[in-house]
């Protein structure tokens, strides 16, 4: 007979992709059976709690205490903090992004990453630093729910300062610290984590790795536990073929028809990204039978598009923002999923719909040129792909890149020979997502409450 648990458990939402992992992935109602959970946010009211509870079937509470502000100060320490972590571990990541701004510190940065004394000067001054930011966050005086005890406060974006400031306030009346890293570009691109969590949760052994090498630095590193990812749990079922056929329908594409979706990338780091839709209408020129989705990454402009409206082969899937929700609606998970299940194939540009794909063993291609061949460097498209994550993948996704408008149509072509089947490489791109479970969100549950109960 199962144990019957009432311990109380905080979680943490900042990021709306943070919902997406734990509360549309089922996490949260899979921890509801065993514990009472609260949630603090910013992003949620009353009524958004009530309809996801009534929408998912939860019990979760929402906490009245708003999420604490973080000083300018502090904003500059952490910022400080990143360029130092950065440079101690020779982080590809923050010199391409340094470069995008100021190509002369960028040399600066490379050429000091190579003194060794140099570096272990930064990295006593980062371990100096950490220390200093998490007593100063453990003596906050933000309203934090003191007047209840929690077994465990899970912070679902560890990397943010705000959640920090919190976990580390708990810590001090003895509540224990789980830290979800939820993308696999966190640990690389997003800075450090000022906490000191005793339980980690990553995907897989490679960010496991990943963690210890780039924590073992500040000492105990805490449990680690690869859990697989919570959101991608839905596609260890087909979808429903009627929702999929209701969904192409809807959007007036005919069964035949042969369907490109192109998932655009975040606005903030490729302003234009007109030139594929462009070149993907100009491959559908000859070939009648070819429809193109444009699937909108959620920090696109409503009216950016307007000029392609004249194009019959032309539908554009607008993102939640776009029609004025704050938060992921209850169904985003599912949408994507059937989205992706009435595609041929998924043209992206180094975002994790690279993973949403061959989660979905869908055949996905990645653009890495830009819409003129004088594009320098530190602007172009093709710097996402030497990012530090995509590292150990290097070999891997040569296959999956293409660099030139000639390559992107060669290779369609290839694919829609092959009857559009996903490619044998992509078998291997999912021990990244470590889908060796079907149902990641109840294993995280189980680490969880494995964890508790030792």
């Amino acid at each position: 007979m199962e144990k019957t648990h009432t311990q109380h458990i905080l979680i943490l939402i900042t990021n709306p992709f943070a919902m997406l992992n734990v509360v549309h992935s089922g996490l949260m109602r899979e921890l509801g059976r065993t514990y009472r959970v609260s949630v603090m946010s910013n992003l949620l009211s009353e009524a958004d709690v009530a309809h996801l509870n009534a929408h998912f079937q939860l019990h979760m509470r929402l906490l009245k205490c708003p999420i604490p502000r973080i000083s300018r100060y502090l904003k500059w320490l952490r910022a400080f903090q990143a360029a130092l972590f950065a440079h101690f571990f020779r982080l590809e990541t923050f010199r391409i992004k340094l470069a995008e701004r100021h190509r002369i510190l960028a040399w600066l940065f490379r050429m000091t990453g190579n003194s060794p004394a140099l570096r272990a000067c930064s990295g006593w001054l980062l371990i100096w630093l950490r220390h200093r930011l998490i007593n100063r966050t453990s003596r906050s005086r933000a309203r934090l729910p003191g007047a209840h005890c929690f077994a465990a406060v899970i912070s679902t974006s560890p990397l943010d300062l705000r959640e920090n400031r919190i976990v580390n306030a708990l810590k001090t009346r003895g509540t224990r610290c789980i830290a979800m890293i939820i993308s696999w570009d966190n640990l690389t691109s997003k800075g450090i984590i000022n906490a000191a969590p005793d339980l980690v949760l990553v995907w897989n052994k490679l960010m496991a790795d990943e963690y210890e090498q780039l924590y073992s630095l500040f000492g105990n590193v805490g449990a680690l536990r690869m859990t697989g990812v919570p959101r991608f749990g839905i596609y260890a079922k087909p979808p429903d073929p009627l929702k999929v056929a209701v969904f192409r329908g809807k959007l007036g594409i005919v069964p035949r028809a042969c369907v490109i979706l192109f998932s655009t990338g975040a606005v903030k780091h490729h302003v234009c990204q007109d030139y594929v839709i462009e070149d993907l209408l100009e491959y559908a020129r000859t070939r009648p039978e070819v429809v193109i989705m444009v699937r909108c990454h959620p920090g696109d402009e409503p009216g950016k598009y307007e000029r392609f409206s004249g194009y019959k082969n032309l539908r554009f899937l607008p993102s939640f923002r776009q029609c004025k929700e704050d938060i992921p609606p209850s169904d985003f998970l599912e949408t994507l999923q059937i989205q992706l299940a009435a595609s041929q194939v998924c043209i992206q540009i180094a975002s994790t719909m690279l993973l949403d794909a061959a989660a979905c063993d869908k055949p996905v291609i990645s653009i890495a040129y830009d819409a003129h061949p004088q594009v320098p460097y530190r602007a172009s498209v093709r710097r996402f792909y030497d990012y530090a994550h995509y590292q150990p993948l290097r070999l891997l996704l040569k296959e999956n890149i293409v660099h030139d408008r000639t390559a992107l149509f060669a290779k369609l072509d290839a694919l829609a020979e092959n009857g559009w089947q996903a490619p044998k490489w992509q078998s291997v791109l999912k021990t990244v997502m470590n889908l060796s479970t079907p149902e990641p969100a109840r294993t995280t549950a189980q680490c969880i409450q494995e964890w508790l109960d030792a």
